[in-house]
């Protein structure tokens, strides 16, 4: 069984703003008769599969009535489309001194392994911003492991991973593990005994619970 990355990435993004839209007040906050200012959400996006997942959930956020801005620190590959749809929606900010001065959710998808282990020199922009707003609830998608870093982000208050997670997480919050849509033909061609743990949801807590 074939499964493409990009294919993955759309199906988490799909549920990472599924999400977002909960813990920012699902209905109650996002409606068609609620006149009060609608949510906002700022991203930080870096070149690996967390960048490309973080993409995704901004357009699906963007088509829910979420204002959202988004910081592009190196472009994921074969998102050019998308960021195309995002730049003339007007969700591409050039630096953080253009995201809103109020955010209710900072997304990152800046904390890949491969991104990390680099440790490319915006990186620690990306770090100093992050403790400037740790009043802000965040939310890391798939984040490397913090032992390994020279350097340690504030903690998230969630945290998404988009595999099995590693026994020792480190500073990851509260945990979730995303459906990304593999399917189950997808283990058993490798040997692997599996059985989905997702049933009737789509995003499973591992640690606690959502709120």
């Amino acid at each position: 069984a074939v499964v493409s990355t990009q294919s993955t990435g759309s199906v988490a993004g799909i549920t990472i703003a599924q999400m977002v839209i909960q813990v920012l007040g699902g209905s109650c906050r996002i409606n068609a008769h609620n006149h009060n200012k609608p949510p906002v959400v700022a991203m930080v996006v870096a070149s690996g599969e967390s960048g490309k997942v973080a993409l995704a959930t901004a357009l699906h956020l963007h088509q829910h009535s979420v204002i959202v801005k988004v910081i592009v620190k190196a472009v994921p590959k074969g998102c050019d489309g998308l960021l195309n749809i995002l730049n003339k929606s007007g969700c591409l900010v050039v630096d953080f001194s253009s995201l809103p001065k109020v955010l209710d959710i900072i997304v990152d998808g800046s904390q890949d392994r491969n991104t990390l282990l680099a440790w490319p020199p915006w990186m620690d922009d990306v770090v100093e911003w992050r403790e400037r707003h740790n009043s802000v609830p965040l939310l890391a998608i798939d984040p490397q492991h913090p032992s390994q870093l020279p350097r340690v982000p504030p903690q998230p208050k969630w945290t998404c991973t988009l595999g099995a997670p590693l026994l020792s997480q480190g500073k990851e919050g509260r945990l979730f593990l995303v459906d990304i849509g593999l399917f189950s033909m997808a283990f058993s061609e490798e040997g692997i005994p599996y059985q989905s743990p997702f049933f009737d949801k789509f995003i499973v807590p591992i640690n606690r619970s959502l709120k």
